[in-house]
């Protein structure tokens, strides 16, 4: 079974995000630095493990890139919903769209996932619906946006072959370039063209 991390303190999620787009990058994101940021309350403790899940963090609390898009003002809502979407891999397997899904249906989804009971399920869905609150999905994710390319290139490389006539046979086209060497020896070029003569030309 699945194991996801939750806090008691939701409402503290966004804020500390928040915190860390004005404050100076760690070298390593302790409780200490919780505590100069002005969270002090052991609950807070929880966005810990929490990053570290999230991919945000290493094992040894250092911030991986993930931390440092997070800490950009103009993306870190789309960052964040590409953790979110990695980190509940299982629940979006269930639901692409489980974010949107009723409480219902997530607290189900979780069960299954987690195997947990009535009150750690409650806190995981807390946690993953404040989350989801502050993220950005409205985007296509990565993956899909590439394969949807590749598609289209790959289609447009192929070649029509219904409307072409029913008797006409293949045809097959060769445009072969010779880069001559710069030489005043007439007999460098003999050799290349009768090298052509002899293997190339049909």
């Amino acid at each position: 079974m699945t194991e996801y991390p939750y806090m008691i303190s939701n409402n503290k999620i966004s804020q500390i995000i928040g915190s860390l787009q004005s404050a100076a990058k760690p070298p390593k994101f302790s409780q200490d630095f919780l505590k100069k940021m002005g969270y002090t309350s052991t609950n807070d403790r929880a966005i810990i493990p929490l990053f570290k899940c999230l991919g945000l963090l290493t094992d040894d609390s250092i911030p991986t890139k993930y931390f440092d898009q997070l800490r950009e003002k103009a993306n870190y809502k789309k960052i964040l919903a590409t953790r979110i979407r990695e980190l509940y891999s299982e629940l979006f397997t269930i639901n692409v769209e489980i974010h949107k899904d009723n409480e219902e249906n997530i607290k189900g989804a979780i069960s299954r996932v987690t195997g947990g009971d009535e009150e750690s399920v409650k806190r995981v869905f807390s946690t993953f619906k404040t989350l989801c609150s502050i993220a950005d999905f409205s985007q296509i994710p990565f993956e899909e946006k590439q394969t949807t390319t590749t598609i289209k290139e790959t289609s447009q490389e192929q070649p029509n072959i219904s409307h072409l006539p029913a008797n006409r046979g293949a045809e097959f086209h060769y445009n072969i370039q010779i880069h001559l060497p710069a030489t005043t020896d007439i007999s460098v070029y003999n050799a290349i063209f009768k090298s052509l003569k002899d293997n190339l030309i049909l």
